[in-house]
């Protein structure tokens, strides 16, 4: 076996274990499949050791399975920025994450504010943050100001680290107001801003493509929520 061959084949032998974990609810694994996430933690490409911020991470999901991932020599902050625990769904989100990541010692929730990425206390391997980027331009969320925001993420990535972005795709063309009329945005809105703070694109996985989503309603309208169509980019911070 190739080299590459055996590093896929490790990784995807860490994969399966954390999605099998005994500890993850019913509910995280209902969604497995629906959201193509062993291809999406492939992609993610989380290693031993690592260390992960995962940003408005809602109920953990994934924060469960990049522990799982990293394991006793790595560490995933879950954050959770307070100025947005006004909103009651993000607070009952931090507070279920607080009482499993009680018995998870590689789990360490974060509370700082949102404009500065959570004021992570050291560099990160990976910061992930899955459709909820959109939010932040968002007055229910301040709005907070982007490109702050975004250098934020830049300084708390190691170099040659890496931020993983997953959104839900808006038409090209869309009105600015679309992240708050239709929670979507554009990916080569996105693109832009999170390039401007000094990332470089390092590709795309198309894993949550969906071409039956059209990009004209809510993605909370019936028959689409939770099957919309999203982007997942990979940046890089330059060595």
């Amino acid at each position: 076996m190739s080299p590459d061959r055996h590093t896929a084949s490790t990784e995807g032998t860490a994969i399966a274990a954390a999605i099998a974990g005994k500890g993850r609810p019913a509910r995280d694994r209902s969604r497995d499949r629906r959201d193509q996430t062993s291809e999406i933690l492939a992609f993610a490409a989380v290693a031993s050791g690592e260390v992960v911020a995962d940003f408005l991470p809602f109920r953990g999901y994934y924060t469960r399975l990049f522990s799982a991932l990293a394991g006793e020599r790595g560490r995933t902050y879950a954050v959770v920025p307070r100025d947005l625990t006004r909103i009651a769904r993000i607070k009952a989100g931090a507070e279920e994450i607080a009482d499993f990541a009680a018995g998870m010692p590689n789990i360490t929730l974060i509370d700082g504010p949102a404009e500065s990425a959570g004021e992570l206390p050291e560099a990160v391997d990976l910061f992930w943050i899955s459709e909820n980027y959109h939010d932040l331009h968002d007055p229910f969320m301040g709005p907070v100001p982007i490109a702050r925001f975004n250098a934020a993420m830049f300084a708390a990535i190691r170099p040659g680290g890496r931020l993983i972005l997953i959104d839900h795709v808006a038409g090209s063309g869309s009105p600015e107001d679309v992240t708050n009329s239709k929670h979507r945005i554009e990916p080569a809105i996105a693109r832009r801003e999170i390039e401007a703070a000094g990332f470089y694109f390092d590709g795309h996985c198309d894993a949550l493509f969906n071409p039956a989503d059209k990009h004209e309603l809510s993605i909370f309208a019936h028959g689409i929520r939770y099957h919309t169509d999203r982007f997942v980019y990979r940046f890089r911070k330059p060595l």
